[in-house]
């Protein structure tokens, strides 16, 4: 272990990978069925009053108690920080430090669960940017059909009439 001295702090929110799963982990998510638990502002208060709670127990990030549990895997970990001082004068790096940068398999992750998209063709000036689609989604929770309208591979254009 590293020389070091303890500080304070709390971490509220962060997104990581399982270190033993490797799948994306996200502070932000929570539990399906609970309405209470969305508001991020009071997540912190509802652990603090109600901990035996199951909604509060089934959270994959717990910031009252600081642990954060892999819904994959199960496996739960303690989170803190690991602040390394950067010597006076230190020229500023231009670079993020290599842990904090997603390789592609996590990237396709991030987009896949931001909602993201693939352009199949450079934006031209002028082009149409906003689509809307008239069909519902019909993804199953913390799934991907890819019949779905809005995000299968069916999905197309208001002026695609291929498929």
């Amino acid at each position: 272990m590293l020389p070091a001295d303890r500080f304070f702090a709390r971490v509220d929110k962060f997104e990581c990978e399982c270190p033993s799963c490797g799948r994306l982990l996200f502070s932000t998510d929570r539990p399906p069925k609970s309405r209470r638990l969305h508001s991020r502002g009071r997540l912190r208060g509802d652990a603090r009053e109600t901990p035996r709670s199951t909604s509060i127990w089934d959270l994959v990030w717990n910031p009252l108690s600081q642990r954060l549990r892999c819904p994959w895997c199960g496996v739960v970990y303690l989170i803190g920080l690991v602040a390394f001082p950067v010597k006076h004068g230190a020229r500023r790096p231009l670079n993020a430090p290599p842990d904090t940068i997603p390789d592609k398999q996590q990237l396709l992750e991030l987009r896949q669960r931001a909602g993201g998209w693939w352009a199949n063709q450079a934006y031209e000036n002028g082009g149409e940017v906003n689509l809307a689609v008239d069909e519902p989604c019909t993804c199953k929770p913390g799934g991907w059909d890819t019949g779905c309208a809005v995000h299968g591979l069916k999905s197309e254009s208001p002026d695609d009439h291929t498929t």
